[in-house]
């Protein structure tokens, strides 16, 4: 079981890095000098780089935003070193690869000091925010977990005392 559970880690991982990496190249390549593809009336696609949190708020607050990712990461990967369930680590998997994605930007693209760098967004819902492909992995990734924990909640409240659900 350990060993499936890393496996799943791993790939998630990796596939939530590739993905956000290899999009951020191709917006930086494409989007760059104010190009915007529309997809929809409400969506585009505009590059804008973000020193903050998700979806543009907390700019200029970069460092700070750093240093609470790195503590996140570490969290996460304590929970996945004592997690049994598969399914809850992989949901976890894509939180932390999507979190690293972005702490990735914040290290590469940083000129004034450790964690100062930029995150790479272009995904434009005009009348909300723009975010990229790391970012929908760590929010849809929260939600599913919270999915996660309320379904297994009740199976839980439903087991003799002592079982545990899968």
């Amino acid at each position: 079981m350990r060993s499936r559970k890393w496996q799943a880690v791993g790939i998630v991982i990796a596939v939530v890095l590739a993905l956000d990496q290899l999009s951020k190249e191709w917006a930086i390549n494409r989007l760059s000098g104010g190009r915007i593809i529309e997809i929809l009336p409400t969506l585009e696609l505009d590059l804008t780089y973000n020193s903050g949190f998700s979806f543009g708020t907390g700019a200029g607050h970069g460092p700070l935003v750093g240093t609470l990712v790195i503590a996140l990461c570490g969290f996460i990967c304590w929970r996945l070193c004592i997690e049994t369930i598969t399914a809850r680590a992989a949901i976890l998997s894509a939180i932390l690869g999507g979190a690293l994605g972005n702490l990735i930007d914040r290290v590469l693209r940083a000129d004034d000091g450790l964690l100062s760098g930029d995150v790479v967004d272009f995904i434009d819902v005009t009348w909300y925010a723009v975010f990229n492909v790391a970012d929908m992995f760590v929010v849809c990734g929260c939600i599913v977990l919270v999915l996660y924990e309320l379904r297994h909640r009740s199976d839980a409240a439903e087991l003799p005392l002592g079982e545990e659900s899968s």
